[in-house]
């Protein structure tokens, strides 16, 4: 589970490197709040397999702001930042006891490693499912 006051370095960094939008700082807590409750859910350790999960859940929240009129820039903005969350948790299970500023700087590189600062915010289309009504003979 990220420590607060050292996610919020990382987010300054992605600020300053144009990773996310400074138009949201004052938002970005509400995504490392709802992030920390599934880490806090998933026993605080996050391997690959919980990073997807967590990835998972972050996309399906960003879903719900989305059907609530949340702007595409906000969105990705939000993205963003849940990945820098999800790539700081990451390297905090991996490396136990590691400095404030080099989890930030690994959380940053692996960010980056993963091309997740490109990411960008799109609905995914989902197939409609079409229905057979079938008579009983």
């Amino acid at each position: 589970m990220a420590d607060s006051r050292t996610v919020r370095m990382l987010d300054l960094k992605l600020m300053e490197e144009g990773i996310l939008s400074k138009d949201y700082k004052n938002d970005y807590q509400t995504v490392h709040d709802m992030l920390n409750s599934y880490m806090r859910r998933s026993g605080g350790k996050l391997p690959d397999e919980n990073f997807k999960i967590g990835d998972r859940k972050l996309r399906d929240w960003l879903m719900i702001l989305y059907k609530q009129g949340a702007s595409q820039e906000k969105l990705t903005s939000y993205l963003r930042c849940g990945l820098g969350h999800l790539s700081f948790d990451y390297i905090a299970s991996q490396k136990p006891g590691i400095s404030a500023s080099d989890l930030v700087t690994r959380s940053l590189q692996s960010l980056k490693l993963r091309k997740f600062h490109k990411s960008f915010f799109r609905v995914s289309k989902q197939k409609e499912k079409t229905t057979i009504s079938l008579k009983k003979k």
